[in-house]
């Protein structure tokens, strides 16, 4: 009575472990769809912010949910390394991939940039803007529970390889206080002159 009863326990240990057909298997950032180059660190001016997770599922009715978290931020603007704590949910998304027998589907969530609306007063997806630097991580969960995270840093874009040219757009790609200085014939140029970062007005060049 007693084996049968320890054999019993036993299965009973197993079945949860057993029942358990969807997983996330890896998650990293990277500025491409497949993931092919992976980053931790991006820029103000990066191509793209991509969040890849690759997931494997053996259940119709499981949801997967990914968000990118900001949990770091400094004023527009704002040079130095003064971050202030933050805790908000900048990107999220469902997805439902269905079975994927063995091979793991991949699967991405964007980080798309904003800009303020002036009539709304609220902030809008413009692809045209910086993405705000900070820190973040990116969050994939099964049903509601945390599976897998990756961290990674935005920071201000390094100066401009190409030669800059007064007026250019500057304003929240890099710091205007105090402002960026850059030399004027590009990151690889000549060191002198230089060019400013005046925020709205732009670059401010010799």
């Amino acid at each position: 009575m007693r084996s049968v009863l320890a054999v019993a326990l036993a299965l009973l240990a197993v079945t949860p472990a057993c029942t358990k057909t969807a997983g996330v298997s890896d998650v990293f950032m990277s500025i491409d769809e497949d993931g092919a180059r992976k980053r931790t660190l991006f820029f103000s001016d990066s191509t793209s912010v991509i969040c890849v997770f690759k997931v494997g599922n053996g259940r119709a009715d499981s949801t997967f949910e990914a968000l990118i978290r900001q949990i770091r931020e400094i004023p527009f603007g704002q040079g130095g390394t003064d971050f202030t704590p933050i805790n908000r949910v900048v990107a999220a998304n469902d997805f439902h991939p269905g079975p994927t027998g063995g091979t793991p589907a991949v699967l991405s969530l964007r980080l798309v940039p904003t800009s303020l609306d002036p009539t709304t007063g609220q902030q809008k997806p413009d692809d045209q803007a910086p993405f705000a630097p900070g820190s973040y991580v990116c969050e994939v969960s099964i049903d509601g529970v945390l599976e897998q995270s990756a961290a990674f840093n935005i920071d201000y874009a390094p100066c401009p390889t190409a030669q800059i040219v007064t007026g250019q757009k500057c304003a929240g790609f890099y710091a205007t206080s105090p402002p960026s200085v850059c030399p004027r014939a590009g990151a690889s140029g000549d060191t002198d002159p230089t060019c400013t970062c005046n925020g709205e007005t732009g670059w401010s060049c010799p």
